[in-house]
């Protein structure tokens, strides 16, 4: 049974991810020390709160007073973080519960993760939280942030502002998806490491995600699912409103040993996992550029409303790798209507296909590709994937000509720009005006079909999808 705190979670999360005050126990006047970097980082971001520092040796560290004892502590601390040695961890906690601190992140290692004594001393951790209004995130983890709040607690790196949020088991992933969705013109709403989730699991931070006004899509990285039915539920709940895209290590069992080592999950049958990702409506992806690839487009367009899929090269033969890859993944690649094939070849020259896909044969007049997205749109396509083999000389008309279309229309579409070195400035800014672009077809293909799944999965039930806020998040502080 879900217990009185876990229920209270929700109601005063704000207090994790935009506490008043900070705590850090075990503070350390060693820079290479996690005690030290987490404090530099929330004053390096400028952290408007008060912050308290613990350390036996008492002194000043970073030209603030240390504290002797987490019993020093004011009453009601909003959050507190554990430096401490792992064997020093459980007399650290109960200062803080004793201080009626409200949340304690936990960024000591070494305890399920390591064997039987580990696992002892993390019980005992959850027993102390159980017994208390304090909860807990971890141990072994990383850490948060929340660049709507301006906040940094964490080892990770702080990352660029956005709509997208992360729960993460692995701290390093925080710092992972933050670069990698920056490349993407995408950022970071919150991120979390939740370690060993001694207490406060998946499913607590899931529920308050989902109702958080920055965060357009979740991202989780999972090792295993405890309390699987609460996070069914959860999951479920907030699919409705908003994507929620998971990528869930252990799948082999090589994989599921290697969990153990990592945080002492216990990984489970994949395919019992995979089957409650289905009913939740949560989006299942199985590599990392996977991950980074489909949140990053489902921020930008949105899902896909349908399967009928329009192809537009100009250029043959990646037009076929393009309809290839839609078709082996599960989408249509339906003839163009009559109608549709007049208007096309009123635009092109006679030698140009204008079936699916439609190839418009080479030429560097940007706005061709605008005309032509334009009839497809009218021939009730659900998506376009455009394909540009090279065209280095007129790269940045092609992006405003896409960029225009996709404002006018607002018709989901990605681009498959074949190049490398010589257009990734071109693709971030297509990326930049809400069209996902990728180096080759498939990837780009991936990306649609996962949004096409959680389109009908909405429309299975009844479920509209709230557009975007341009500005999310404009209000909060």
């Amino acid at each position: 049974m879900e217990s009185t705190t876990a229920q209270q979670t929700n109601g005063n999360m704000d207090a994790l991810f935009r506490p008043k005050s900070v705590a850090m126990v075990g503070v350390s006047e060693d820079a290479s020390k996690i005690g030290y970097r987490v404090v530099r980082n929330m004053l390096d971001q400028n952290y408007p709160g008060d912050i308290f520092l613990i350390n036996p040796r008492g002194g000043t560290i970073l030209d603030r007073p240390v504290l002797k004892d987490a019993k020093a502590l004011p009453h009601g601390v909003d959050l507190a973080f554990l430096a401490v040695p792992m064997r020093a961890a459980c007399q650290a906690l109960k200062g803080c519960i004793e201080r009626e601190v409200k949340f304690v992140v936990a960024l000591t290692a070494g305890f399920k993760e390591t064997g039987p004594e580990g696992e002892r001393l993390q019980r005992e951790l959850s027993d102390l939280v159980r017994a208390s209004a304090t909860r807990l995130v971890g141990p072994n983890c990383a850490g948060l942030c929340n660049t709507w709040g301006d906040f940094h607690g964490s080892i990770e790196i702080y990352p660029h502002r956005g709509d997208i949020s992360l729960i993460s088991q692995s701290g390093s992933l925080c710092s992972a998806l933050s670069s990698n969705l920056a490349v993407r013109s995408s950022g970071i709403s919150k991120y979390i490491s939740v370690g060993n989730k001694a207490d406060v699991n998946v499913a607590d931070l899931l529920a308050y995600l989902g109702q958080d006004p920055t965060t357009r899509c979740i991202a989780l990285y999972l090792e295993d699912i405890s309390d699987a039915r609460r996070f069914r539920d959860v999951a479920f709940q907030v699919s409705r409103k908003k994507p929620v895209v998971i990528l869930k290590s252990g799948r082999t069992a090589a994989g599921a040993r290697a969990t153990a080592s990592h945080t002492g999950a216990l990984a489970g049958q994949d395919a019992v996992a995979n089957g409650a990702f289905l009913q939740t409506g949560a989006i299942r992806v199985h590599t990392l550029t996977q991950l980074y690839d489909v949140t990053a487009a489902l921020s930008k367009t949105g899902p896909l409303f349908g399967k009928r899929l329009a192809v537009l090269s100009d250029a043959g033969g990646p037009g076929v790798l393009a309809t290839d890859a839609a078709v082996e993944q599960g989408l249509e690649v339906p003839p163009t209507s009559p109608k549709a094939r007049e208007d096309l070849r009123a635009l092109l020259a006679d030698f140009a296909s204008v079936r699916n896909p439609v190839d418009m044969t080479f030429t560097r007049d940007a706005n061709q590709y605008a005309r032509c997205v334009e009839v497809l749109y009218r021939d009730h396509m659900n998506g376009i994937l455009i394909t540009i083999p090279s065209h280095f000389s007129v790269k940045e008309d092609i992006v405003s000509a896409l960029g225009g279309v996709r404002k006018d229309l607002g018709l989901p579409m990605a681009v498959a720009w074949l190049s490398a070195d010589e257009v990734e400035q071109a693709r971030r800014d297509l990326w930049q005006k809400g069209i996902p672009a990728f180096l080759s077809p498939e990837p780009a293909v991936y990306a649609l079909e996962r949004l096409a799944w959680y389109g009908a999965w909405l429309k299975r039930r009844g479920m509209a999808w709230a557009e975007r806020d341009p500005e999310p998040g404009k209000s909060s502080r």
